[in-house]
């Protein structure tokens, strides 16, 4: 792992968002590792939890708007510059205790939480169980495993072994970064250079000097067919109506993992929730828009 060639290019993607985060590292027990966490700000807790294969600093682009919080962006385990992890199978015990032991090992008792993807189950099941420990919530588009999502080519591809060792071996370069969202919905925002190149050049340092996409491939690999993730690991209707937290999904007509139709389904299934759905966006839909969603999450969390 190239610890101080990733931390240059991550270096540089905060900088051109004027910021400078302090970092710690804390026990995240369902793991049995350290991760680390970057910090933001002064104010209300909020916990950012990333998707995958990703890490905390992707959030930067919106982080100017969370100005008057106290901004907690963990690199979940095995991603970023944590510890090494990979998590097999019981996807839905891990998400009961990610969260709030997470919050345990950064001594708060209650915060807002903004989420995206994998990151997004894991908020909504450990919402589920220890609601009173999130304050409001942030859904960045369509959560891990909700009903009717979809999977990537990419995703499926990963489930085979030859492919991952493919991915483990072969130098990372930007044009298959750049595919990859593509499949996922940001084709419009890359064809109109929408999203700058330091975040693609710190994506590109990620892949390269971390063990990031060895770890999340694992994981993907461990869970995923040709024909994408099995029905097992569905997220309940029962446990998605069981989230209380009043919560804000955010979420773009592109994302690949399901569009408009998913979105009012599961928004409709929880007591709490409202949709912003969001055109020529896709799964992280931040990356096409930072100023405006980082502008609605931060205003939708202060209104608590």
């Amino acid at each position: 792992m190239g610890e101080a060639e990733y931390r240059e290019a991550e270096r540089v993607l905060w900088e051109r968002v004027g910021s400078s985060p302090s970092e710690t590292r804390v026990r995240c027990e369902v793991s049995g590792t350290d991760v680390r966490v970057q910090i933001v700000g002064e104010g209300p807790s909020v916990l950012f939890v990333h998707g995958g294969p990703n890490a905390g600093s992707t959030w930067a682009p919106i982080m100017p708007h969370f100005a008057g919080f106290r901004s907690y962006l963990v690199d979940r385990p095995g991603t970023g510059l944590s510890d090494d992890y990979v998590l097999r199978e019981d996807l839905m015990g891990f998400g009961r205790r990610f969260v709030p032991e997470l919050l345990d090992a950064l001594g708060i008792e209650r915060a807002h939480v903004v989420a995206s993807s994998f990151g997004g189950m894991l908020a909504l099941v450990g919402a589920a169980e220890a609601g009173e420990r999130v304050d409001r919530m942030v859904q960045m588009a369509c959560p891990a495993f909700v009903p009717g999502m979809k999977s990537p080519g990419f995703m499926k591809a990963m489930s085979l072994a030859p492919v991952r060792w493919l991915m483990n071996t072969l130098p990372p370069n930007e044009r298959v970064g750049k595919s990859i969202l593509r499949q996922i919905g940001h084709g419009a925002s890359i064809d109109a250079d929408r999203i700058p190149q330091h975040f693609f050049d710190w994506y590109l340092a990620l892949q390269r000097h971390t063990n990031t996409m060895r770890n999340e491939g694992e994981m993907i690999g461990g869970v995923a067919t040709l024909r994408g993730f099995p029905d097992s690991y569905t997220l309940p209707a029962s446990l998605i109506a069981s989230v209380a937290t009043p919560t804000l999904f955010l979420w773009g007509e592109d994302d690949g993992f399901g569009g408009r139709d998913v979105a009012e389904n599961v928004v409709g299934l929880m007591p709490n929730a409202e949709l912003r759905m969001f055109p020529a966006s896709g799964h992280l839909p931040w990356l096409d828009d930072p100023d405006t969603i980082g502008r609605v999450s931060a205003d939708f969390l202060r209104a608590g």
